[in-house]
């Protein structure tokens, strides 16, 4: 599978990364850096640097970078700020990042060492938040709040190319009959039934389209990505 496919970069959580995964893959830009972060649960009393971009956060320790960490920002399920202990400022208020991978939760707790900034706090929260609420430009969406009084609700900078009457889904045995949306960045069905029976594919999830034959007459098929994500 090409690089293009395989975006892991905002879906796993990896430990001590090698050199081709710490750096930045197409399309993956850094937002933020901050040094003098301690790694408090995974490397207390190591500092090091967090760097922040629009697809994970990543640490590493200041003698030796190959003692890192890469978190996804879909991994993540909660973040809090309380106080923690750490060895090189003792009682402090510190990040705390809940996160699920593979079924497995992690904690990860991270102490900024410059007393009373709030620049860490402000700048992982505000990316955290900026993804979650982008999530309709990446992933696939199943019976969402799609349209308006029958009309289709945009997403911000997007275009309508065509919008076309009479679509079949034919995701069951007897189909159903809908209207179909194409756009700048996705595809969108829903049934004209049932508004609320829809489906939203961005480009990003797209692995390939394909033209067959089917009971129905010639179907156009749009296969996603293996690790596309519904929400």
């Amino acid at each position: 599978m090409s690089e293009s496919m395989n975006v892991w970069q905002d879906r796993e959580i990896k430990f001590d990364c090698s050199l081709s995964e710490f750096n930045c893959r197409s399309g993956e830009f850094i937002i933020d850096s901050l040094d003098s972060v301690e790694d408090t649960k995974g490397n207390s009393g190591e500092s090091g640097r967090i760097i922040i971009t629009n697809l994970r956060f990543i640490w590493h320790a200041d003698e030796n970078q190959k003692t890192n960490l890469s978190i996804g920002l879909n991994c993540i399920l909660s973040i809090t700020t309380k106080p923690s202990k750490t060895k090189l400022r003792g009682v402090s208020e510190s990040l705390f990042i809940l996160t699920k991978h593979n079924g497995v939760k992690f904690e990860f707790i991270f102490t900024y060492m410059v007393p009373g900034s709030p620049r860490m706090f402000q700048s992982i929260l505000s990316v955290h938040k900026a993804y979650e609420s982008s999530k309709l430009y990446r992933e696939v969406k199943l019976r969402g709040a799609l349209l308006n009084k029958g009309q289709l609700k945009h997403l911000p900078k997007e275009q309508l190319y065509n919008k076309i009457n009479g679509v079949w889904n034919l995701s069951s045995d007897q189909g159903n009959l809908g209207t179909f949306y194409i756009t700048n960045i996705r595809v969108i069905w829903h049934a004209n039934m049932n508004e609320n029976f829809n489906v939203s594919v961005p480009y990003l999830q797209m692995k390939g389209i394909k033209i067959r034959d089917s009971k129905f007459g010639t179907a156009l098929v749009i296969e996603t990505l293996p690790n596309v994500n519904f929400f």
